[in-house]
């Protein structure tokens, strides 16, 4: 899994957007515009809001856990389930279970990318309200952003993130439940997260006709899709994995090149942030 690594990944550089702030304060007189100052130190906020995340990702991942532990925790003669000490029944705690894992899913995209948006989207797109950053319409879909950025976003990961994304939409707006079709097989604690016939070709139909930019092929995992048909836990795991390194490489991308620039700029007046040395 990789929760721990993106973890690392923005307490990391939320250090190095703190480094930039403890080095322009350490500066009596800066050559700088005072404008380019006032900026450089929001990087500090831009620090906070990217670990308050961690404790998102450790709420998502305890989501996970539970949808692990849920099928041998229901009775098989009932297909019952203690769920905060009321016993509901299986189907009704697996659409919870999941709801709550794909929510928790998506609220770590989404509140990460805002965080530092301004690095990687001009300030209006960065700040909008009506159409807020997205990380598979807005970076892996659009061209609004950097090409690279954009382009290995969208060729590594693109088609388990619109996978996930379409999943998510479906459960949380919809219930899992397409025309009185449900998205699962079956009911029982027996069926357990096999999807249905139905449900897959809505999976596919939506990302099809709303997401066509994305190719099966845009993925580094090797398997051929589909993926794990019969247990949507493993499928989305999958997924999320290869959402959480993409997440990775943009944080790691973006405030790298924001404190390289910072770097850069600071230069002139002190050499703590040191850019990095070129060999001959």
């Amino acid at each position: 899994m990789t929760a721990e690594k993106l973890k690392e990944r923005l307490e990391e550089s939320a250090s190095k957007l703190r480094l930039v702030v403890n080095t322009l304060d350490s500066i009596s007189s800066s050559s700088l515009h005072t404008d380019c100052i006032d900026e450089m130190r929001k990087f500090d906020t831009m620090a906070q809001n990217l670990v308050s995340v961690c404790g998102l990702i450790d709420a998502r991942e305890y989501a996970r856990q539970m949808l692990q532990e849920l099928p041998s925790i229901t009775d098989s003669t009932t297909n019952l389930v203690d769920y905060h000490r009321i016993q509901i029944p299986f189907n009704a705690a697996r659409l919870l279970g999941f709801q709550s894992y794909l929510s928790t899913t998506w609220a770590v995209c989404d509140s990460i990318i805002p965080a530092i948006s301004v690095l990687f989207f001009n300030y209006s797109d960065a700040k909008s309200r009506s159409s807020p950053p997205n990380l598979l319409n807005k970076l892996v879909k659009s061209n609004s952003i950097a090409y690279y950025n954009s382009f290995f976003l969208l060729k590594s990961y693109g088609w388990p993130i619109a996978v996930s994304y379409v999943i998510r939409n479906h459960f949380v707006h919809d219930g899992a439940s397409n025309c009185g079709c449900d998205f699962f097989f079956g009911k029982e604690k027996v069926d357990e997260y096999k999807t249905s016939l139905k449900g897959w070709k809505f999976l596919e139909d939506q990302i099809n006709q709303n997401h066509n930019q994305v190719k099966r092929e845009y993925t580094r995992l090797t398997d051929t899709w589909p993926w794990h048909q019969d247990n949507l836990l493993r499928l989305l795991e999958i997924c999320n994995d290869e959402m959480d390194e993409a997440l990775i490489c943009l944080v790691g991308w973006s405030v790298g090149m924001a404190t390289l620039q910072a770097s850069y700029l600071l230069e002139r007046d002190f050499s703590l942030i040191s850019p990095p040395s070129t060999s001959s």
